[in-house]
């Protein structure tokens, strides 16, 4: 088809702009005279164009939508300089997609801020990969290169190169790290570490900060990366180009000098560095002249510190890092030397110049020696030797030039350091790979001699790269089978001959730097003069000190002065001769370095000889030394020895870079730089153009555009372009006769594409000529669809609209018969209405008027009732006052005469007493009278002695009968009555006079209160009783609630112990990751998590219930009051009575303070409980903790027995104090529970602190003098002799034969059973040194046998579940109370008796996690060669075609759903068949499926071609067959959470079938995908490509609300790990066995075992 029709109206072209470089327009009218007008969419001015006259003119046709965002800009229709800019733009800024293919070179755009794209799940993700599957990587380019090395054993390289500041050099250190990463040995991993330790040492010696670039490489590195036959890394070698060592003197503005010396200043004041005597970089010339001495978020000190440590990584010593430290800071020091100027054209330098004193002392030489060689120089003319002094100037110069040379030497020496220490000395290196990162072509206002080595370097590489380009073009047309022509390409031969032949520029240079007089001037004169025929050199226009290069970038203008200087590089001899006599050994081997590089050098280029036939490679001679002559001032002349210049070593350097690049693979890495100031994803076109004309990808472009840049399979073509035409003629099955039928029809011009093998070739523009057709005819169907579908709607439309008029109209009608016949109905029955309302209200009138008339009547006739009421009221009333008023006059009258009376009777009355008590007084005061009644009532009083005594003794009974039971208080009445009777005829007694009767009388009150006391106290003491009783109910209820506060306490001792599982599954699952790592420090490890777990939780959270300790509450201290002043009142009243009741009252206190006593240890023991308890609970040391509970106890015992022997010395005859007895035995036998449940703690506390020490045990013969003896009767135990250990080993694990124990009717875990039955018997036997060598040597077996059988799913599954059984063994039969009381009585006689074996399994348990590891990882390697293809990639809905337009399709691997749901199905009957629990199982399938969800999501993130609608159906599909699965097998039942291992997966096939089209999509967006994190959101939603032109891309917005709502977090990563093993956990059930059934099977050959 001819080009000129696809410029029809609506066409998008390219139009030249000077800011933008290219800006779109649009065709909107196409002439007769065979011009186009263009319009620019922003200004909207029309741009006439010719296309019949001049062709060339003719604007850069657009390509499609669809193929702008396509990963390989080869891809694209059309294929030119707009294109690939836009393509890259769109690319970087909107996906933010920094690699892009371009054929074989990967473009590196830097986007000048962090990017998650390089942890080692993206390496991983890489790895096996083939190039184009993933999105663009460096990884990608790595992997190719690897894997090309590993398959075809040829070396390969890696070239990486751009413009400073482009990312060259960290472009190049993530290709080592990928190396280091998927080459590097488990078991040697020195030379990996040595290898990326050098990249900090390389970068502070040769990296400076620059205008462009705060990280410039100022020298070329080539690393070659040596391989084994293992494909393991082996060494590693560095080879470094042109330093500039003019930075170490001059630095331009806002530049810095070498990162070193700023490193080292910043260091200055640690002691290490103080020899130094440095100071601030402001303070030294050679690194205060740019003004920038510290970089924006750069740490000068601590990448010191990397140095230093890359420096000791390679095995520099000590002295060799004081000694480069000590060089660099002379350097710095002789930059502030100051020269004075003298007479005579001399100079001289200060005898007390700080700075010089400095410098001699660093680098060990004298100082007046160095005071004398810097200003001063030597001439040998013929056989003397003339000293010569130095100007000022040319003293400066002279310096300067000796401190470039000793960095420069020095910098060789370290390079030289670097390689012996990366060398592999066992020579068994078969492959290597090289990574070269070298400058890109420069171009500057003024260019010198270091920019003319750089572009002469680039067009070397560059005619390698267009040569390398052309071959692959070339073989992928032979490999095709099509016919093809000779693509002509740019060859950059003559621009490169121009350079390096003889009587070229190095030529012409060498030779002017070989006259005596030879000056830049004369150079460029000879330059105009030899080489103005080449089309490559030009002569400028203005001024004879600039020549011109025509390059393959570009025209660059070189300004020759200083280019014989720096050509010559001359130093001063006598500085040389200087150094060598410096007191430090190592400058020998620095002076050298160079030396042996030109040695070096000078064989490999002989060999190279050698191997071409003596040939002479690029006319290079080999070097030597060059005698010339010089003509001192005094006009003698004087031979010097001068070495090589510095352009012919250069060129020697670059020719055997050349070779060495030759013998390898070539791929290619072109960083840009996309903008000057380092914004973050800014895009300057003008720049990133330019360096892509100068980087070679503008040329990689037309090559392939010059044949046939777009390649389709059949399948695809067939798939997108069959609806071109006819459907009759599309055969089903016929794809490649179908796609010659489509071309045939199509294109007339067979030129424009070929039919390969498995592909079709087409010409540039060819697929935008499809596209455009096929947009053409999909929207003519679209037309024809839309009108057939607008008739059948408004037919449609006119159908319903009839119907519903037809309705309407009878509704209508119907409701105006209705309306009229509603009227007639409402007007009669208004007439009936008006007629009973006018009824109705005369009836209401009439009755109202009766109502009034009756209710006037009866108000009336009630007025005059009440009237005649109130008068008779009041006539009654009035009587009823004046009978009260007659009656109180008659009484006061009677009550004053009565008191009348009573007065006179009482004056009387008064007078006769008065008289009767004169006559008494008389009487009362005779003698004999009172003598007489003295002595009656001292035999009273005697007589009352002896009553109270034989009281007191009734009441000591009376006490001790009611203490008993009721029926004594009745004897204790009867007393009491006799006692009444006896007093009774006391009183009959003294009835003779009534003094006497008075004083008995008031001493019988006494005595009855007394009695009455004594009753009361015997009513308090019931209620004492009853108190009692209600104190034990309450203590028996305290302990009900101590009982329910156990339960409580061990519900939340089973709280804290699933938080505190919770926490150890974090330290297992890290744990288990060391495990496999290293299998064999497995036992170490367990010791050390274990004491880490420990100093982590600080102590067991967890409490700790100890059964049968009961608190004993005190009893309330009112009532303990109470009760002590009723006894104390008691007391009171018997000392009262007589002194001979204290012997009964010392027997009382002796029982109140034994009582006391008891409560007392009742209270201590109650504390001493909660205290132990409580410091258990709270202690951080577990082993402190016990000591204290034994010392605790040991002092409750000692007072406990103190206290009894005591008590026992009393003879206590009352039943009180013999219950007091029985109590304080009830005490000890508490404190013998105690001691028991401190027997348990000291269980319970090795199991909670995971470090059991077996300690011995405090028993019960501590307390009591008897033990009841243990019944010994074991059964189930095989023996086993020391001597068939091997034996046993042999035919019980690594010769068994699994059949032997697996067959029906044999016991599951029946080899577990066996071991662990001659355990017990060693157990039994209390043979602590036979237990462990049976479990040592069981444990080595089952290691051995599984690691030598790893890869077999079936023998690792049998010994998982015999490891697992043999694990629960030892933890069910342990003897443990925790276990050991979920035991049946049946099955604890099975339990281990004397040794606890607790260390033992978390050996165990380790063995466990290493199989099931082992089998999850072999079921990964079995998976994964599947998933892809087979979930992904697979179209498994009939009928759906999802291969996306433009994509790149693989072949079809024949993987499917089914195939994967079948190897889970295996490894799930695998499993089952082995009995293995459940949880495990279930565990094992969420592993499985994690790692399918991990490597999907991986897969589709970096695969755009994946990322459609259609596809994800497709993805969510197949994920619904394996979802079923596991619903099926009851995988996923109560909550186990197996299916959230596919959440990400699955939400990620859900976001590419959402609505994304508007923000209002992006809230659900973000509720449905809360599994993916804001990374993955975004990487997806830019990859997400429309799969048709008729869908649009996701918008900007939406990407930025979901920003938004959903920040990214700190430690996210856009890669999963699905290497990341999930941490095993083991439940544990008690299971009935019983070992006396356990039977030998005879094909075992286990005769030696005896029973027992």
């Amino acid at each position: 088809m001819d080009t000129v029709k696809l410029y029809s109206k609506g066409s998008r072209v390219w139009l030249t702009d000077k800011e933008e470089v290219w800006k779109g327009g649009v065709v909107v009218s196409y002439t007769p005279d065979h011009h186009i007008v263009v319009v620019d969419p922003e200004t909207e001015k029309e741009l006439r164009i010719s296309l019949k006259d001049n062709k060339s003119a003719m604007p850069p046709l657009r390509n499609p939508d669809i193929l702008t965002m396509e990963n390989n800009l080869t891809t694209m229709s059309y294929l030119h300089e707009p294109a690939v800019l836009h393509s890259l733009h769109q690319r970087f800024t909107i996906s933010n997609n920094i690699y892009t293919y371009c054929g074989i070179v990967l473009v590196a755009i830097n986007p000048y801020c962090d990017v998650h794209l390089y942890g080692n799940e993206m390496i991983w993700a890489y790895k096996g990969q083939q190039i184009g599957q993933l999105d663009p990587h460096i990884y990608a380019i790595s992997e190719d290169a690897y894997s090309e090395m590993k398959t075809l054993g040829r070396n390969q390289s890696i070239i990486v190169s751009g413009e400073s500041g482009a990312g060259k050099t960290v472009s190049a250190k993530y290709a080592m790290r990928y190396f280091a990463t998927v080459a590097g040995n488990e078991q040697e991993t020195a030379i990996e570490r040595r290898i990326l330790s050098t990249n900090p040492i390389m970068e502070a010696l040769g990296n400076a900060k620059t205008i462009r670039n705060d990280n410039s490489s100022r020298f070329g590195k080539y690393v070659e990366l040596e391989f084994d036959k293992q494909q393991n890394i082996a060494g590693a070698h560095i080879c470094t180009y042109l330093l500039e060592k003019s930075r170490v003197v001059f630095q331009a503005a806002n530049e810095r000098n070498y990162h070193i010396f700023y490193q080292l200043c910043a260091v200055r004041d640690i002691p290490e560095m103080k020899h130094l005597h440095l100071r601030h970089p402001d303070d030294f010339r050679f690194t205060r002249q740019g003004n920038a001495p510290e970089i924006d978020n750069v740490d000068d000190s601590e990448t010191f510190y990397e140095m230093s440590e890359g420096l000791f990584n390679l095995g520099i010593t000590e002295e060799q890092q004081l000694f480069l430290f000590s060089v660099l800071a002379a350097i710095l020091h002789m930059g502030n030397i100051e020269f004075i100027e003298e007479r005579n054209d001399s100079c001289s330098i200060s005898n007390t110049d700080e700075h010089l004193l400095i410098a001699a002392k660093l680098l060990g030489l004298e100082v007046p020696q160095l005071q004398k060689w810097l200003c001063h120089k030597t001439l040998k003319a013929r056989n003397e030797t003339v000293v010569m002094s130095l100007k000022q100037k040319d003293a400066f110069a002279g310096m300067e030039a000796f401190v470039k040379h000793i960095y420069a030497s020095l910098f060789l020496w370290v390079v030289k350091l670097l390689n012996a220490a990366l060398s592999n000395g066992k020579k068994d290196a078969i492959n290597f790979i090289g990574i070269l990162d070298i400058y890109g072509f420069e171009m500057f206002e003024e260019n010198s001699f270091e920019q003319f080595c750089i572009n002469y370097a680039n067009e070397k590489l560059q005619q390698q790269f267009n040569q390398h380009v052309f071959k692959l073009e070339q073989a992928e047309y032979i490999k095709e089978q099509i016919k093809w022509s000779f693509i002509d390409f740019t060859d950059n031969q003559p621009c490169i001959d121009l350079i390096e032949k003889k009587m070229g520029i190095i030529d012409l240079l060498d030779e002017q730097c070989r006259m005596n007089r030879g000056t830049d001037e004369n150079w460029v004169q000879i330059l105009y003069k030899e080489l103005t025929d080449s089309v490559h050199f030009k002569k400028p226009k203005t001024g004879n000190d600039q020549f011109v290069i025509v390059h393959y970038a570009d025209k660059v203008s070189y300004l020759c002065h200083g280019f014989i200087a720096k050509n010559l590089d001359a130093v001063n001899e006598s500085h040389i001769n200087l150094l060598k006599t410096s007191s430090f050994t190592f400058f020998t081997d620095v002076l050298n370095a160079k030396l042996d590089l030109e040695k070096r050098n000078a064989r490999k280029l002989s060999l190279a000889n050698e191997a071409l036939g003596g040939s002479d490679i690029g006319n290079i001679t080999s070097p030597k030394r060059v005698a010339t002559k010089t003509i001192t001032r005094r006009g003698t002349t004087q031979t010097l020895n001068k070495t090589r210049t510095v352009g012919a070593q250069f060129k020697t350097s670059l020719n055997l870079l050349m070779d060495a690049l030759s013998t390898t693979v070539p791929h290619f890495i072109r960083c840009i730089k996309p903008n000057d100031d380092k914004e973050p994803f800014g895009f300057v076109p003008t720049r990133v153009v330019q360096q892509l004309r100068a980087c070679g990808v503008i040329e990689t472009v037309r090559i392939s555009a010059a044949g046939y840049p777009s390649r389709w399979s059949y399948k695809e073509f067939e798939s997108r372009y069959s609806l071109l035409v006819h459907s009759s003629r599309i055969r089903k099955g016929q794809t490649v006769d179908n796609c010659r039928v489509v071309l045939s029809s199509l294109v007339n011009d067979k030129d424009k594409y070929q039919f390969g093998k498995t592909k079709i070739f087409f010409r540039a523009g060819q697929v935008a000529y499809f596209e455009k057709l096929r947009s053409e005819r999909q929207f003519q169907a679209c037309v024809m669809m839309q009108a057939r579908v607008r008739s059948w709607l408004l037919a449609k439309r006119y159908r319903t609209v009839r119907a519903a008029t037809i309705s309407v109209q009878c509704v209508v009608r119907g409701m105006l018969a209705r309306r009229r016949v509603k009227r007639m109905r409402e007007h009669r029955a208004s007439v009936m209405i008006q007629k009973h309302v006018r009824g109705w209200v005369q009836r209401v009138k009439y009755q109202r008027l009766q109502m009034s008339a009756l209710f006037v009547q009866c108000r009336y006739r009630a007025q005059v009732a009440y009237k005649e009421f109130l008068r008779i009221k009041y006539e009654h009333n009035a009587r009823i006052i004046q009978k009260h008023v007659r009656g109180w006059l008659a009484r006061c009258a009677y009550k004053k005469h009565v008191i009348k009376i009573i007065k006179i009777q009482s004056c009387v009355r008064r007078h006769l007493a008065k008289k009767k008590l004169k006559a008494l007084k008389v009487e009362a005061r005779s003698i004999g009278h009172f003598k007489k009644l003295n002595v009656k009532l001292e035999k009273r009083i005697f007589e009352m002695q002896l009553k109270s005594k034989d009281m007191v003794t009734e009441r000591n009974n009376l006490l001790e009968e009611t203490k008993q039971n009721l029926e004594e208080l009745a004897v204790v009445k009867k007393q009491l009555g006799d006692e009444t009777r006896s007093r009774e005829q006391l009183e009959k007694e003294l009835s003779s006079t009534s003094e006497e009767l008075k004083e008995i009388r008031h001493n019988y009150l006494e005595l009855k209160l007394e009695v009455a006391r004594r009753t009361r106290e015997e009513e308090d003491i019931e209620e004492l009783k009853a108190r009692i009783r209600e104190l034990e109910a309450e203590v028996k209820q305290a302990k009900e609630e101590t009982e329910s506060e156990k339960n409580q306490g061990q519900e939340r001792y089973n709280e804290l112990e699933r938080s505190m599982n919770d926490q150890i599954d974090v330290e297992r699952e890290h744990h288990q990751k060391m495990l496999i790592e290293n299998s064999n420090l497995q036992r170490q490890l367990q010791e050390l998590q274990t004491i880490a777990e420990l100093k982590e939780a600080g102590a067991p959270t967890s409490p700790i219930v100890v059964n049968g300790g009961d608190k004993i509450f005190p009893v309330d201290d009112n009532e303990r009051k109470r009760l002590e002043e009723i006894i104390i009142e008691n007391v009171e009243l018997k000392e009262n009575l007589d002194k001979m009741t204290d012997e009964l009252m010392d027997a009382i206190d002796e029982q109140t303070l034994m009582r006391t006593k008891y409560e007392q240890m009742e209270l201590k023991l109650a504390n001493v409980k909660e205290s132990l308890l409580r410091e258990i609970i709270n202690t951080r040391n577990p082993r402190q903790a016990q000591d204290k509970i034994r010392s605790h106890l040991d002092s409750l015992r000692v007072e406990l027995f103190s206290d009894v022997a005591k008590f026992n010395k009393h003879n206590i005859k009352t039943e009180e104090d013999a219950a007091l007895q029985s109590k304080v035995e009830t005490l000890a036998g508490e404190n013998i529970k105690l001691l028991d449940d401190i027997n348990r703690l000291q269980n319970a506390i090795p199991f909670i602190s995971g470090n059991a020490v077996p300690e011995k045990k405090l028993t019960r013969q501590d307390t009591l003098s008897t033990i009841r003896q243990r019944k010994q009767e074991f059964r189930g135990m095989f023996a086993c002799k020391k001597s068939d250990d091997s034996k046993l080993v042999k035919r019980l694990i690594t010769q068994l034969k699994t059949e032997h124990v697996t067959g029906p009717g044999c016991m599951s875990g029946l080899t577990a059973h066996i071991m662990f039955m001659c355990v017990r018997y060693a157990d039994h036997c209390n043979d602590e040194g036979r237990i462990q060598e049976l479990l040592t040597a069981i444990i080595s077996g089952i290691t051995s046998v599984t690691r030598k059988q790893s890869r077999d799913p079936v023998i690792s599954t049998f010994w998982l579940t015999n490891c697992l059984t043999l694990l629960h063994d030892l933890t069910q039969f342990s003897g443990e109370e925790l276990y050991h009381n979920r035991l049946s009585p049946a099955m604890r006689d099975f339990a281990l008796k004397n040794y606890d074996l607790s260390d033992y399994r978390p050996l165990l348990s380790d063995q466990c996690v290493n199989i099931y590891h082992t089998i999850v990882k072999t079921a990964q390697d079995e998976l994964q060669p599947m998933l892809i293809p087979g979930m992904l990639e697979h179209d498994s809905i009939p009928g759906m075609n999802t291969s996306f337009s433009g994509g790149r399709k693989l072949a079809d691997k024949g993987y499917d759903t089914g195939m994967i749901v079948n190897r889970l199905q295996f490894y799930l009957q695998l499993l089952n068949s082995q009995n293995i629990s459940i949880n495990i199982v279930r565990q094992f399938i969420g592993q499985l499926l994690y790692f399918i969800n991990a490597t999907l999501l991986n897969n589709l993130i970096l695969r755009k071609d994946l990322c459609h609608w259609s596809k994800g159906i497709q993805i969510r599909y197949n994920l619904s067959q394996v979802e079923q699965w596991v619903r099926e097998q009851g995988l996923d039942l109560d909550d186990s959470g197996v299916l959230t291992s596919l959440s990400e997966i699955r939400q990620a096939s859900q976001l590419l079938q959402m609505n994304k089209s508007s923000v209002d999509n992006a809230a659900a967006i973000v509720e449905t995908c809360f599994a993916l994190n804001t990374m993955q959101l975004q990487k997806l939603l830019m990859l997400y490509s429309p799969s048709s032109e008729f869908e649009e891309r996701v918008p900007q917005e939406v990407i930025k609300y979901i920003l938004n709502h959903k920040p990214i977090e700190t430690g996210t990563k856009l890669m999963m790990d699905p290497n990341k093993l999930h941490a095993l956990k083991f439940s544990y059930e008690t299971k009935d066995i019983d070992f006396t059934m356990v039977t030998l099977p005879s094909g075992l050959k286990l005769d030696f075992l005896e029973k027992y």
